[in-house]
């Protein structure tokens, strides 16, 4: 009430002063400014006021319905459930018997002999032979015995092996080895091992073998020494 009779007679000094084209006075002024912002304020309170209190019951409501839900829902108990016992899963164990043709089996895939350096007499090593893995140091590459098959490594198998003798890969025969004879499947006798030492015929060729070596190394050895012919 207060702020709408200053409001009003700020006003009724202003709009006075104006149409009789006098000077408007500041304290006339104030007063129409002042009343004009506590009637903002009013207004604005009871704005704020009256949506409070119209929000209230519904969310009073809605919390004593939430209550009544609570109350009316029954409890419900849960039945424990029975435990199941899981049966025992039998044991698996290998039988003796075929550990045994296991191992026998790798023994035999797996080429037994030794490690050694062939070297030609006069000149150096040609060929690193480590077990099942041969060298030739001539070109860098490396070759490899798996079971009869001689693969080179980055391309395939290079040579079989049957038996006593070697052939190329999927092609004809090259040499066998009979006793300390090395003999050209289809050419007859072409060197002699004796010893540590690998002997061409005609004596163009000699080579001292560091170790001693299978009879697939060997193959493989000499091979890769006389190549194809």
């Amino acid at each position: 009430m207060t702020a709408l009779v200053i409001s009003v007679y700020g006003g009724y000094i202003v709009f006075y002063n104006l149409n009789n084209k006098k000077d408007v006075p500041v304290l006339g002024l104030v007063f129409f400014v002042a009343g004009i912002v506590l009637l903002l304020i009013y207004l604005i309170l009871f704005i704020v006021s009256f949506t409070k209190k119209k929000n209230r019951p519904i969310n009073n409501e809605v919390v004593e319905a939430k209550e009544k839900e609570e109350e009316i829902k029954p409890e419900i108990k849960e039945e424990p459930k029975p435990e199941v016992k899981e049966e025992p899963k039998p044991r698996v164990t290998s039988s003796p018997r075929r550990d045994i043709e296991y191992r026998n089996v790798r023994k035999i895939s797996r080429p037994v002999g030794g490690s050694a350096y062939i070297k030609r007499v006069g000149y150096g090593p040609v060929l690193r032979v480590e077990e099942e893995e041969i060298l030739d140091m001539r070109t860098n590459t490396y070759y490899r015995i798996e079971d009869n098959m001689v693969k080179r490594s980055g391309s395939g198998p290079v040579f079989e092996i049957s038996g006593n003798s070697i052939r190329a890969a999927f092609g004809s025969y090259l040499y066998e080895i009979s006793g300390g004879n090395v003999n050209k499947v289809f050419g007859g006798l072409y060197a002699s091992i004796s010893g540590n030492y690998l002997t061409v015929f005609d004596l163009s060729e000699k080579y001292e073998i560091t170790d001693s070596l299978n009879r697939k190394q060997l193959l493989v050895v000499v091979a890769l020494l006389f190549g194809a012919y």
